[in-house]
């Protein structure tokens, strides 16, 4: 798993929000012994905090130049508060609750993607469909069946589509426009398991 690290969202915030944000980190990180003395000093991130939030004041009434400073104050912020965030993200190296304790986000890391017991996709031929299915320990073999439908019948009413050591099969010669219902079985030493749940497809 990928080490926890402060990601830099407020960068994308209105101002309105990055003041609310601002305000919050420097009430959080500052009583914190670690950051004691941060790397852009709070009484500089204060000062940009209150220019910024006075340049917004100003520039509701639509003044353009009131609006410009606000923007170039917006920058100085961004810039300080990059710098403290880089400094949470040392400090903490990747404890969760000292980064969140200073008032900062987490980065989403990526949910590793399971992989499902059975998948039914379409081939790249008219006709064609694929089976596949997640590897079963000790199995010999893979019983493959289909129906055309979309009811599910009796076990009897199932047809044979093949049967094989690998865990992927390609179906051929279907017909194209046809819904029909798929299933599989991994034979193991102790006997044939239970067949998966019945994936539907439109045979391409």
């Amino acid at each position: 798993m990928k080490k926890n690290t402060v990601v830099l969202d407020f960068m994308k915030f209105s101002v309105p929000d990055k003041i609310v944000f601002g305000r919050t980190v420097i009430t959080k990180m500052s009583p914190i012994a670690l950051f004691a003395i941060p790397d852009v000093a709070y009484a500089t991130v204060t000062a940009i905090l209150n220019k910024l939030e006075g340049y917004y004041i100003s520039s509701r009434s639509g003044d353009h130049e009131q609006n410009a400073l606000m923007h170039q104050e917006e920058e100085q912020f961004n810039g300080a508060f990059r710098k403290l965030g880089y400094n949470v993200d040392r400090v903490a190296d990747g404890d969760e609750s000292i980064i969140l304790s200073a008032g900062f986000h987490l980065a989403k890391q990526p949910i590793p993607s399971e992989k499902p017991e059975f998948s039914v996709e379409a081939g790249e031929v008219p006709g064609t469909i694929l089976l596949h299915r997640k590897a079963v320990a000790g199995a010999a073999a893979y019983l493959w069946q289909y129906c055309v439908g979309t009811e599910v019948p009796d076990d009897d009413k199932w047809l044979l589509a093949g049967c094989t050591t690998q865990v992927s099969f390609e179906m051929k010669g279907l017909t194209s426009a046809t819904k029909a219902l798929f299933r599989v079985a991994a034979i193991a030493p102790a006997g044939m398991q239970p067949f998966t749940d019945a994936i539907m497809k439109v045979v391409p």
